[in-house]
C-alpha cells in the first residue's frame, strides 16, 4: 500500500502544474459551449438546452480523457518518464491505477462546473444519485483509458493528430450536442460502437431524464474501459 501511495504522490507532484491548467481549460470550454453554441440556434428549447448541457459535460470529459491525456502521456514517453516508470520495482498495475486516478481528478472540476453552468444557463433539474455519479465516473475512466491507448501505441507525431481528431469529431460531427436523427443511420451505427456517444446517452437519460436508458450503452462504455485498460497494462508490462 505504501508503494502504491508513493506512486500516486509522485504522479500528483509530476502533474501539479498541469491540473490547474486543465481546470481552467474545462471551465472556459464549458462556458463557451453553453453560451456560444446557443447563439447559433434560433430557438433554444428544452430539448436543445439539454443536448447542449449533456454535450458540454461529455465533450469536457473527452477533452481531458482522450485528447489532453493522450498528448501529455505521449510527451512523457518522449522525455523518458514512461521508461523510468517501467523500471521501478512496483507492479505495473500501480502505475496504471495511479495515472487513471490523477487524470480523473483533473477532469472532476470541469464536470462540476459544467453541471453548475447547465443549471444557471438553462434552469435544468439534474437527477443526482450515487448510481448516476458512478456512470459518469465509468465514462470518464473509459475516455482516459482510450487516451492511454492512443499515447502508448502510436508514435508521438501521430498522437496529437488522433487526439485532436477525436475531440473535434465528437464536438462537431457526433450526436452528442444534437439528436442522432440528424445524421445518416450508418454514421450513427459507427458512433454507437464507440464509447463516446453511448456514454453521453447514458448521462442524458439518467441525469436529465431525456431519452431511454439502454443497458447496451452502459455495456459499450464498460467494455471499452476494460479493453483499453488491459491494452494499457500490456503496454506498461511488455519488454522494450
Amino acid at each position: 500500500m505504501n508503494r502504491f501511495l508513493g506512486v500516486v504522490h509522485w504522479s500528483l507532484i509530476r502533474h501539479k502544474y498541469i491540473l490547474p491548467t486543465f481546470t481552467i481549460i474545462q471551465i472556459v470550454l464549458a462556458i463557451a459551449m453553453m453560451f456560444g453554441l446557443a447563439l447559433l440556434m434560433d430557438n433554444v428549447d428544452e430539448t436543445a438546452s439539454i443536448y447542449l448541457a449533456t454535450g458540454t459535460i461529455a465533450v469536457g470529459i473527452i477533452a481531458v480523457g482522450s485528447s489532453l491525456c493522450a498528448q501529455v502521456v505521449s510527451e512523457s514517453k518522449h522525455n523518458g518518464i514512461f521508461n523510468y516508470q517501467r523500471s521501478l520495482p512496483i507492479p505495473r498495475s500501480y502505475i496504471l491505477i495511479a495515472d487513471t486516478l490523477i487524470w480523473g481528478l483533473a477532469a472532476l472540476p470541469g464536470i462540476v462546473v459544467s453541471f453548475i453552468v447547465a443549471v444557471l444557463r438553462f434552469d435544468l433539474s439534474i437527477n443526482i444519485t450515487f448510481g448516476n455519479m458512478f456512470t459518469i465516473l465509468l465514462f470518464l475512466f473509459a475516455t482516459i483509458s482510450v487516451g492511454f491507448v492512443i499515447a502508448y501505441f502510436l508514435q508521438p507525431s501521430a498522437v496529437s493528430i488522433v487526439a485532436q481528431l477525436v475531440l473535434i469529431t465528437n464536438l462537431l460531427f457526433s450526436p452528442i450536442t444534437f439528436p442522432a436523427s440528424r445524421l445518416p443511420e450508418w454514421i450513427v451505427s459507427i458512433y454507437n460502437v464507440l464509447p463516446f456517444v453511448p456514454g453521453t446517452n447514458v448521462i442524458r437519460a439518467l441525469l436529465f431524464n431525456v431519452g431511454n436508458f439502454y443497458v447496451r450503452d452502459l455495456l459499450t462504455v464498460a467494455i471499452w474501459c476494460v479493453i483499453c485498460l488491459s491494452l494499457s497494462l500490456f503496454a506498461l508490462s511488455r519488454r522494450s
